[in-house]
């Protein structure tokens, strides 16, 4: 149908050695409420004079999609927001906008057949596409139209993804008990550094692909050095709130899968909102962990090959 080593080393060594968790209150832009992870996707994309202008109306609870999953909404004259609240992209923010939010709009947004966006919209030679939970937008530029394909048809078309990883390395997670940092290393340099700087190896998280795939993002890491705290994202919002919150880019740590695969493991991205420090956690054990020492659940930064 249409319609590394670098600041690293250096810090470390010379010492001898989201990303923000969700306000209680919400924030207004134009008078209207947006919670802080939208208002922050808004505000890098311009503000009032960006591509979205102002919000339609106060941030909303949306709908569950026919997947399960759920997400704030926040709309605007050219597009929407959605904060995914809930569901394998948890914490994570999508923006539609254009054509491909028009035809999205017209078969019933996120509790339509389409479900929530599983990614950004992706430039290609005639285009526009984007994905969603249950098929695809593509928007043709020369001819101004745009088509919704079932996620069946879309599957069909493609040819199969392979599960496992040709290199992989492990995902370690490491600890300086005297910052409180948390540490994933997955290089040999960060672990030798880290060694030096009398971190401590607790125990291997998951493996990451050492080369990069279809599907798949860099782990990178960051360092804030006012804070002693590192923080490893692959999500454009946490890169987004790394940077607002003045962490620098150190290194890339491998590459991780974007969307869920069968058999591994969910890298969940956890905040103390005490002393702002970080800790990437994978699976139950590591949840009870971070619970339980006060930290609170930030994003689903995404998925790697079981340990």
């Amino acid at each position: 149908m249409t319609s590394r080593a670098g600041p690293l080393l250096a810090v470390l060594l010379a010492a001898g050695l989201l990303a923000a968790s969700h306000a209680l209150a919400d924030d207004l832009a134009c008078g209207k409420r947006l919670s802080p992870p939208v208002l922050a996707r808004w505000t890098a994309l311009g503000g009032e004079g960006g591509v979205l202008g102002c919000p339609d109306a106060d941030e909303s609870a949306g709908s569950t999609s026919p997947q399960g999953s759920k997400a704030n909404e926040a709309d605007f004259p050219t597009g929407m927001i959605l904060w995914q609240s809930a569901g394998p992209r948890a914490g994570q923010t999508f923006l539609v906008t254009g054509g491909l939010w028009r035809l999205y709009f017209q078969f019933g947004g996120p509790s339509g057949w389409l479900g929530l966006p599983t990614g950004e919209a992706a430039n290609f030679p005639d285009g526009q596409r984007q994905s969603f939970e249950g098929g695809r937008i593509t928007c043709e530029r020369a001819t101004e139209t745009c088509e919704a394909e079932h996620a069946e048809a879309t599957a069909a078309a493609a040819p199969p993804a392979a599960t496992q990883p040709a290199a992989t390395s492990p995902l370690d997670a490491w600890f300086d008990p005297a910052r409180g940092d948390h540490l994933s290393v997955a290089s040999a340099g960060v672990a030798r550094t880290a060694t030096a700087a009398n971190y401590q190896r607790v125990e291997t998280l998951a493996k990451v692909m050492t080369d990069q795939g279809p599907g798949t993002a860099p782990l990178k890491l960051f360092w804030n050095e006012a804070k002693g705290d590192h923080l490893a994202t692959a999500t454009d919002d946490g890169a987004q709130a790394a940077f607002a919150d003045g962490y620098a880019f150190e290194a890339s740590e491998g590459f991780v899968w974007t969307d869920p695969r069968p058999g591994a493991v969910t890298l969940e991205q956890w905040r103390d909102p005490v002393s702002g420090h970080h800790w990437l956690v994978a699976g139950a054990d590591e949840k009870a962990k971070a619970e339980a020492a006060g930290y609170k659940f930030v994003r689903i930064e995404g998925y790697a090959p079981g340990p």
